[in-house]
């Protein structure tokens, strides 16, 4: 279980057992190089804990339980966490401010105590039946214990068909569960015990807030958490998009630091998706040390690896720039800050501004919008002009989100097979969707939609893309706008100071102005996308056909082998992109034959593709500069 997670901690590894508990742990040397080895028992070594990441706040709390008597052996901040449960138990966790995934035996009660960061940076999967109970950071770490069967869950399925993700507590695997984020899970006598510890709550404030004040205590509570994340033995630098959210933390980290920062950037050849040249602007502007890396399609060699990084299918595409962002950072760096966070809680996404759009939709009476215009997309084939949008106003639900809130086009009526329609049909995708909707019933529409991706989105895509693809490259990655601190401030900011006039992040642009370049203020929302629309219709066309089309593929049964090669046929005419589709079920098939069929199961090695059209054949590798 250690070995297959090796890529998480290089540095060291370390085994603890006790009566029924077997306790591995895998390190990156990030603080107090010389001790701090885990696991790690208490004096009387009658509890033991093993971690994984960072606690930020560790020197006050430190300073404060030296004041209390405790007498520390090691410099480093999991000692801190150590000391902090001996002292408070459960209450412990409420205390942190960090990013973590971390387990404690605790042989005084028998208990083995597991639990997570407020907003899902570190991941923490376990499996339980009556012989065993099994954890990890890494979904794979438990499929390499044995003995698990590996039965697709359909549930998880169907949401990976819907977001691109699994969302909640599901996992690909049947009877494999993701702890959530700030829950703590007690294990004792077989028995589970599950609760949070902390609750993200937007709210109105009750008096006016003053704007300048609002940018002081923003301005002031950035600074916090920037300096918390540069506690390091190691060297730190950050990722630079040219956007305003990794251009702000960058600004900081450079005003903070007493050396020039270390930024990297991912480009493309294809200028419109490319920020290589944004970047540079606010590497000049900062003064940072800058490094690029341009990515080809050639690039895609590495997605049967990327597959097995993300032990579960997973259909954003952003995660190839990220792996090699984190690949360029990693051979400077150990330690990289980023500006994940930023659209979610200064609400910057372009769909926070669509809220109208959705909204004018409701107003089309429910009859009208069930009885007319959803059979109607059913008679029109998906390739019609204005059929998306027909589907989603037909398929509307309450919440104002459309029906397939995640993957565009809508074309799961015509590519599901009827069995496997008919198989996934009790299994309801927009559960977890409309649970986290309905606890913020009384916030206006964006408010609601910004608490679902902080909840749903950001742990479910961003946060674990950011985690897998940092791992993968033994690169510890910290977000300082996702501060527990910060965030719960701006949650209670009236939602004028974030969307004003059509202006997203209104506040966070005033305080940016401070220290950047008005071209970053200014600059369209681009996203960090690949060109995977052309890219399939040129260099990879063949590569997605192949796999797509294979009889393997089709034997499975989910989807209709017609409805795909409409699918690849119309995308190649460039009238219409369904390259999120295309890429989504290319990963999906790479996870079956990864985990489910190859011989190791995803354990010694990953699969590749057996493909006649080599994607070493489209152009020459990603290059550093």
């Amino acid at each position: 279980m250690a070995r297959v997670m090796t890529h998480r901690g290089p540095d060291e590894e370390g085994f603890y057992q006790s009566g029924p508990m077997g306790l591995a742990h895998r390190r990156l040397k990030i603080i107090d190089l010389v001790s701090g080895q885990q696991p790690m028992q208490s004096p009387d070594r009658r509890v033991c804990l093993v971690l994984n990441g960072e606690i930020y706040n560790y020197p006050e709390l430190k300073e404060a339980l030296e004041k209390d008597g405790y007498a520390f052996r090691t410099q480093s901040d999991t000692e801190v966490l150590l000391a902090l449960y001996l002292r408070v138990g459960l209450e412990a966790f409420a205390k942190i401010n960090g990013m973590f995934a971390c387990a404690f035996w605790d042989e005084r009660s028998r208990e083995l105590i597991l639990a997570r960061d407020r907003l899902g940076k570190k991941p923490l999967f376990y499996y339980h039946d009556e012989e065993r109970f099994l954890f990890g950071s890494e979904l794979k770490a438990l499929l390499a214990y044995g003995g698990i069967e590996r039965n697709v869950s359909l549930i998880a399925l169907r949401q990976y068909l819907t977001y691109g993700y699994t969302a909640g507590e599901e996992t690909f695997v049947e009877g494999i569960r993701r702890l959530p984020s700030a829950n703590v899970l007690v294990v004792r006598d077989g028995r589970l015990r599950q609760r949070s510890y902390w609750e993200l709550k937007f709210h109105t404030p009750q008096e006016p807030v003053d704007e300048n004040a609002a940018v002081e205590r923003l301005d002031g509570l950035l600074r916090q958490a920037v300096r918390r994340r540069l506690l390091s033995d190691v060297p730190l630098g950050a990722f630079l998009s040219g956007g305003l959210d990794s251009s702000t933390v960058a600004a900081y980290m450079a005003e903070a630091s007493g050396r020039p920062v270390k930024t990297f950037t991912i480009g493309f050849e294809e200028s419109s998706y490319s920020e290589i040249e944004d970047a540079k602007v606010v590497a000049r502007h900062l003064g940072t040390e800058h490094y690029e890396m341009v990515v080809r399609p050639s690039a895609l060699e590495i997605l049967p690896d990327l597959v097995w990084h993300l032990d579960e299918p997973f259909a954003d595409s952003s995660a190839v720039p990220t792996y090699y962002v984190c690949k360029a950072a990693r051979e400077h760096v150990t330690v990289a800050l980023s500006g994940d966070g930023g659209d979610e809680i200064f609400a910057g996404y372009l769909r926070y501004q669509e809220m109208e759009r959705y909204q004018k939709m409701q107003a089309v009476p429910a009859w009208i919008r069930r009885g007319l215009i959803r059979p109607l997309t059913q008679a029109l084939p998906f390739t019609a002009p204005g059929w998306n949008y027909l589907y989603a106003v037909g398929h509307l639900k309450n919440s104002s989100l459309p029906g397939g809130l995640g993957l565009y086009p809508y074309i799961e009526e015509e590519l599901y097979t009827a069995e496997f329609r008919a198989e996934i049909a009790k299994c309801e995708p927009f559960q977890t969707t409309e649970k986290i909707l309905s606890q913020a019933r009384h916030l206006d529409p964006i408010s609601r939609h910004q608490y679902l991706d902080t909840l749903h989105y950001l742990p479910g895509d961003i946060l674990m893309k950011v985690d897998r693809m940092s791992m993968a490259n033994s690169l510890e990655v910290r977000s300082p706008l996702l501060d527990y601190t910060l965030v719960e401030y701006v949650a209670g900011l009236p939602l004028s100071m974030k969307v004003r006039n059509g202006v997203s992040k209104y506040i966070f642009r005033k305080l940016a102005r401070r220290s950047l370049p008005s071209s970053v203020l200014t600059k369209r929302k681009q996203g960090f996308a690949v060109p995977k629309d052309r890219w399939f219709q040129s260099e990879l066309r063949g590569f997605a056909e192949e796999i797509l089309l294979e009889p393997k593929t089709v034997s499975r049964g989910y989807f209709r082998k017609t409805t795909l090669e409409r699918i690849l046929r119309h995308h190649s005419t460039g009238r219409r992109d369904y390259s999120t589709w295309i890429w989504a079920l290319i990963v999906l098939e790479m996870w079956f034959r990864t985990f489910v069929e190859s011989s190791s199961g995803g354990i010694d090695g990953r699969t590749q593709i057996e493909s006649s059209q080599s994607l070493n054949d489209t152009g020459p590798a990603p290059s550093l500069n």
